[in-house]
């Protein structure tokens, strides 16, 4: 079984699991050379470190939208993307690195109210999110909701994870398939986190490492009675996670996610902070091109 078990986030449906784990091996493996691990990556592109993707990307196939107008939800699915929308709002006017950014979302966020008086329709008001997520600066810059389509797809798969029990129990065996006693560290990004916080919380043997970056864990709209379990803690069995931010990330719910945790649980540490290209703040790829993400596991390699 899998050594290393990658976990991805949100993403674009065509995206398939050989390509996210190519992408993420050689990333991975570029940056262990970079930083004197050479005979790590040599094993990592040899197969002798073996490595896997938990992919659950398949299971959003009925939420893709079929143009800009297309809204493939629920109502209370749509309630929920909005939240997730408002919330990733809030992260760029608490934390991000252009003050120029946090004026336009503080902004965004007074106006929203005008924005969404006149709206009509249970669905109307996800347009209207999409739309000012578009118009802001992180947001805009990595292309994520460039398009009404884009946008409402990628709200949609949090909505649809966090609703849908076919796809949640699904993306949850999709990690937990893939975890063994051999298994040294589970590294998801995104979406991913909550996944393997959720599975890990069922895991029955020891993990040495969880590895997460481009967090929405924390978010108000995942964590407010969606979460499980809650309230907020270490997975049981995990005996070190490691969490890693990029403070123009989007989706990063906070920069402390260890002060969301109870006192006593010492298993999370300390944010490490990375700083991603502006264009792509958000990308797995960019984070694994961070020492601070890669060095822990460089050390159980």
């Amino acid at each position: 079984m899998a050594e290393l078990v990658m976990v991805h986030g949100i993403g674009p449906e065509g995206e398939t699991e050989q390509g996210l784990r190519g992408d993420w091996a050689r990333a991975l493996a570029r940056s262990l050379r970079d930083n004197g691990r050479a005979e790590h990556a040599d094993r990592l592109d040899g197969g002798s470190v073996s490595l896997v993707m938990a992919y659950y990307r398949h299971l959003f196939a009925s939420y893709v939208p079929r143009d800009d107008y297309d809204v493939p939800l629920s109502v209370k699915m749509a309630a929920t993307g909005e939240e997730v929308a408002k919330d990733i709002i809030s992260n760029i006017r608490n934390h991000a690195s252009n003050p120029a950014d946090k004026v336009q979302a503080a902004r965004a966020l007074e106006e929203l109210d005008a924005e969404l008086g006149p709206v009509q329709g249970p669905y109307a008001p996800l347009r209207v999110l999409v739309s000012m997520l578009g118009r802001l600066g992180p947001v805009a810059r990595s292309g994520f909701a460039a398009l009404s389509r884009t946008g409402v797809f990628h709200l949609g798969q949090v909505a649809a994870y966090l609703h849908d029990e076919t796809v949640r129990e699904g993306a949850i065996e999709a990690v937990l398939s893939q975890v063994s006693p051999d298994t040294k560290a589970v590294v998801a990004h995104s979406l991913g986190t909550v996944v393997a916080y959720e599975a890990l919380h069922r895991l029955e043997q020891p993990l040495p490492l969880l590895l997460t970056f481009g967090s929405p864990l924390g978010l108000r709209s995942i964590i407010r009675g969606r979460l499980r379990p809650q309230p907020l803690s270490s997975p049981g069995h995990v005996k070190r996670w490691v969490n890693v931010a990029d403070r123009d990330d989007y989706i990063v719910a906070t920069l402390r996610l260890r002060t969301l945790l109870p006192d006593d649980d010492t298993v999370l540490e300390r944010t490490r902070l990375v700083k991603n290209r502006n264009s792509r703040p958000h990308s797995a790829v960019e984070y694994l091109k961070h020492w601070q993400t890669v060095e822990p596991l460089a050390e159980l390699l």
